[in-house]
């Protein structure tokens, strides 16, 4: 076959066109630092990186929910904490107040001091997490108890609010309870109920100077501590329980970024030396295009 002129031209063009948009490219990834800055640039790779991407996302939800139920797990542990100490002491109360050598004198010294630890349990069940009751179901902007002339108040008489349980979502399709219920307006058995019935009670076996009652108080309050050991339990089991999957989502996120990168980062330095060699051909093409018969190469020089 005869080779013409115009065929020359052709090809030639056609390899400085090639060239043009592979330089093109390769300036784009300097620029962006991406290798695939739109699907069109490598459709099955573009689809991959935008499930990566979705995924992605879902993760930093799942991530944030994960701290935000922990911060107010490790919050309710720290008031339960709280309530732990103050059971101690009223229990070291009652084991001193059944001693038939105290006086009435001495019983409401003790009394005293139980009122003073009633009104601390009720700002533990009181406490809150970035401005969130703990305790008190989905009522979170209400305080849950309050404490006034020696008697314990309930705020909220709603059961269906006030033992409601308040569930993040971290991970697929798993959900955890964040809240402990502390009141329950149907049965009176929720934790801080049966905490601040045994310490009334106590309190008033003092005021009378009951030794019979008061070792009555201390069974109560056995009671009440064991039932506290067992909400304790149960938050740090949670905690853990949310720590472990946090551990598994941000090991699972490093994974998901590195198969991201290696799907839409570019290799800045064989960029380079790419632009570099295909410019080289360019200027190389330029060249040799003015030996070939006036064309459309007279536009290019």
């Amino acid at each position: 076959m005869r080779v013409t002129d115009q065929m020359l031209v052709d090809s030639t063009l056609q390899n400085l066109w090639a060239n043009e948009a592979r330089i093109q490219t390769y300036e784009n990834e300097l620029t962006t630092g991406k290798k695939l800055s739109q699907i069109s640039d490598n459709p099955q790779d573009g689809a991959r990186a935008l499930t990566i991407r979705s995924s992605i996302a879902q993760n930093d939800q799942y991530l944030r929910n994960v701290d935000a139920g922990k911060a107010w797990l490790n919050a309710t542990d720290d008031a339960l904490n709280g309530v732990d100490q103050a059971l101690l002491r009223a229990q070291e109360l009652a084991v001193q107040g059944a001693n038939d050598t105290l006086s009435a004198a001495d019983r409401q010294g003790m009394a005293e001091e139980v009122d003073s630890l009633l009104g601390e349990m009720v700002q533990f069940g009181n406490a809150t997490y970035a401005g969130s009751y703990l305790f008190n179901g989905a009522q979170t902007t209400t305080a849950p108890f309050s404490y006034a002339s020696g008697v314990v108040s309930y705020m909220n008489a709603d059961p269906t609010a006030a033992t409601r349980a308040l569930q993040r979502e971290i991970g697929p399709g798993t959900q955890i309870q964040v809240n402990t219920i502390g009141h329950d307006p149907t049965t009176n058995q929720a934790l801080f109920d049966v905490v601040f019935t045994a310490l009334s009670n106590f309190k008033q076996s003092l005021l009378n100077s009951d030794t019979s009652a008061i070792q009555a108080s201390i069974q109560e309050l056995q009671g009440a501590h064991q039932r506290l050991l067992d909400a304790r339990e149960s938050v740090g089991a949670r905690i853990n329980q949310v720590a472990a999957l946090g551990t598994q989502l941000t090991n699972l996120q490093t994974r998901l970024a590195q198969t991201q990168a290696g799907l839409e980062d570019a290799d800045i330095v064989k960029a380079a030396m790419d632009y570099s060699q295909a410019d080289v051909v360019r200027k190389a093409g330029l060249a040799a295009s003015k030996s070939l018969p006036p064309s459309l190469f007279d536009y290019l020089t």
